[in-house]
């Protein structure tokens, strides 16, 4: 699925979604209202992504809200302050900040994409000296789920990161192996879109999120997609809170993703 001139398949849908995803572990219970057609996975789950048909397309190549995510399983999990790594994060910590994303995970034959849905009152898109913006990003260990979820343990255990704010147009596509170590990769190879709903005021407002990528690119410290089992955590950035850098809710480890759910259904 390359290019952005991609066509809706209006016929047979349902049938033509061919989806493996295995049940993650319940999380504990927790305080809101279930919704069933949600499924809730804490840190260390093992959830499979949905395998999309080559022939379903989406409007656009990251369309946040076309209606193939209806037919894509949705997980849930809950969003921690990150401890602070540093004074100037320690200033601004304030660990009764939580909150919780809703996330889908889908790919075809050559693209992998990650949908975000989050509630949030107030749509931040500006940033100056006082005023910040909001944000998401997933995180990726490159070498296996003993890598620190918080930006990775050195040079040896790195992390890919995908990182969106509403005050920018891309996605940047980073590396970080420590606290203070984050780096723009020279390939920028990561695109997304985001859109904000409000239905009414101070109700059902969210942000929805998409960012994909092709299965192969070349360089360092690029996520390999295409078999195995990939690590990965979110991290939410609330502008009007003032969150920026480290100062965020994250959860607290990594949720264990089997990104090539067929290639187990023929062994």
């Amino acid at each position: 699925m390359k290019g952005n001139a991609l066509i809706r398949t209006t016929t047979a849908l349902g049938a033509m979604l061919t989806l493996a995803c295995a049940q993650p572990a319940l999380a504990q219970t927790a305080p809101y209202t279930p919704d069933p057609t949600v499924m809730e996975v804490t840190t260390g789950s093992e959830i499979s992504i949905a395998r999309l048909p080559d022939g379903v397309y989406l409007r656009d190549v990251n369309d946040p809200d076309d209606i193939i995510w209806d037919r894509i399983p949705a997980y849930r999990i809950g969003l921690l302050a990150a401890p602070p790594m540093h004074p100037s994060t320690q200033l601004r910590y304030d660990p009764q900040k939580n909150g919780h994303v809703y996330f889908q995970l889908a790919r075809t034959s050559d693209r992998f994409y990650v949908r975000m849905r989050w509630p949030d009152t107030t749509q931040n898109r500006a940033e100056t000296v006082n005023t910040f913006s909001d944000g998401a990003a997933i995180q990726f260990a490159l070498n296996g789920e003993d890598t620190n979820f918080m930006m990775g343990t050195g040079p040896d255990k790195p992390v890919n990161i995908w990182y969106w704010k509403a005050s920018r147009h891309d996605i940047q596509n980073l590396a970080a192996g420590g606290f203070g170590s984050t780096t723009t990769l020279p390939d920028q190879v990561v695109t997304g879109k985001a859109t904000y709903h409000a239905d009414e005021p101070g109700q059902n407002q969210y942000w929805h999120l998409v960012m994909s990528r092709e299965l192969d690119v070349s360089g360092d410290h690029q996520i390999d997609l295409r078999s195995g089992v990939v690590p990965l955590s979110f991290a939410l950035w609330q502008g009007e809170d003032g969150q920026r850098d480290g100062n965020k809710v994250i959860n607290m480890g990594w949720v264990l993703v089997n990104v090539d759910p067929a290639a187990d259904d023929t062994q």
